[in-house]
């Protein structure tokens, strides 16, 4: 018996601040999904195009993210946990070319990036 397996593997793709920021200036170029998948809402990355803040659950998503496999997607989330599982839920949904924003947006925002829609510590008080 001949099992012949057509799966291809994924590429996962661990980048600094400023790889990601070069990758979202080719955002338009290269067909690039740009997902935010932390909870709370936090703020943002300019040109994300999702969020999903069940994080634990990809999958029940779906409809969020692109139904061609192939569409390359960069994830993030504050720190990289939670973007962590889901490039790993990305890979098993079939997704072949997976960006991670290493460190999310607090090294993003370390790095001299923007963070667009960042609540103020004073905006929660009283």
């Amino acid at each position: 018996m001949l099992i012949v397996s057509c799966a291809e593997q994924s590429k996962i793709y661990n980048l600094t601040p400023q790889q990601a920021s070069d990758l979202l200036n080719e955002k338009e170029a290269m067909g690039l999904f740009v997902l935010n998948v932390h909870t709370p809402y936090e703020g943002e990355i300019e040109k994300t195009d999702a969020i999903i803040e069940d994080w634990e659950s990809i999958a029940n998503h779906q409809d969020q993210l692109p139904s061609d496999k192939n569409t390359p997607i960069l994830v993030y989330c504050r720190s990289g946990r939670m973007s962590t599982s889901a490039v790993e839920q990305l890979q098993k949904l079939g997704y072949k070319e997976i960006y991670h924003l290493d460190g999310g947006m607090r090294e993003w925002k370390k790095a001299g990036f923007l963070i667009m829609n960042e609540p103020h510590p004073e905006d929660s008080q009283g």
